[in-house]
């Protein structure tokens, strides 16, 4: 059990990409109350939809969906939002989010836009077996309707991620952290989020200073007694961020 010491990480981010009923917003509410972050989902599109002067179902239509050229054509004709306007303002929300900080971003391909070293990138899985069992408990539904469903809303999210990043969702080299909840709690999931959330703040924090050196260094200029002096820092820095923990 990680104990909480109460004290709030200003610049934690979290991604976190979850397939249906593998506990991902359950998970998500335990790390809320263990962190102190705000949670973002549904009110992205929201925010998009508002400074689009919009409905909210109108970009909804392309919200975490691939859809095939025809479909894409008939969706901007109705809604005047197109799939490369949404993925625009979706990745200037993202990366608007990450630098605001103190946030947990569910779902949306975060993962594959956000390139900063201190956001913690979380996939929550789950066996088929597991998530038709939960399914069927909270709908009622058949093991077969349950098992249709769910793989339903995978490929849908696997379409989504490959078309709007070209990227494989269920690759593991995309995240920091994977977590089967078949195998491990929800309660102690959150515990391990929270915590590589808090380690990985601390490179964010590294990152953010050498940057800032990095900047100052610059604005100097050339000086002819040190010519090298910009390439030596950012040695510094990669020796620094390659050196492990303790």
């Amino acid at each position: 059990m990680v104990v909480d010491s109460g004290e709030k990480n200003p610049a934690m981010v979290i991604t976190i990409s979850r397939q249906a009923e593998s506990g991902g917003e359950e998970i998500v509410d335990l790390v809320a109350e263990r962190t102190g972050l705000r949670v973002v989902d549904r009110s992205i599109v929201e925010h998009m939809a508002q400074q689009w002067g919009l409905p909210v179902a109108h970009v909804a239509r392309f919200d975490e969906i691939a859809l095939g050229t025809v479909e894409a054509l008939i969706a901007e004709w109705q809604t005047s939002v197109s799939r490369e306007q949404y993925l625009r303002r979706l990745a200037m929300v993202l990366l608007a989010l990450e630098r605001e900080g103190d946030v947990i971003i569910m779902g949306r391909g975060a993962a594959f836009v956000l390139t900063d070293p201190g956001t913690l990138h979380v996939r929550i899985i789950a066996p088929m077996s597991c998530r038709v069992e939960r399914l069927c408990a909270r709908q009622g539904v058949s093991r077969l309707t349950a098992e249709r469903l769910l793989r339903r809303s995978d490929e849908q999210r696997r379409r989504f991620v490959r078309q709007s990043f070209d990227g494989d969702i269920e690759s593991p080299a995309h995240y920091d952290l994977t977590i089967n909840t078949a195998e491990l709690p929800f309660g102690a999931a959150a515990d391990l989020i929270a915590l590589g959330a808090r380690r990985k703040s601390r490179q964010r924090a590294i990152h953010a200073a050498g940057e800032e050196v990095a900047a100052q260094l610059l604005s100097l200029g050339p000086h002819p007694r040190l010519p090298r002096l910009t390439t030596v820092v950012w040695e510094q820095r990669w020796r620094t961020s390659r050196q492990p923990e303790r």
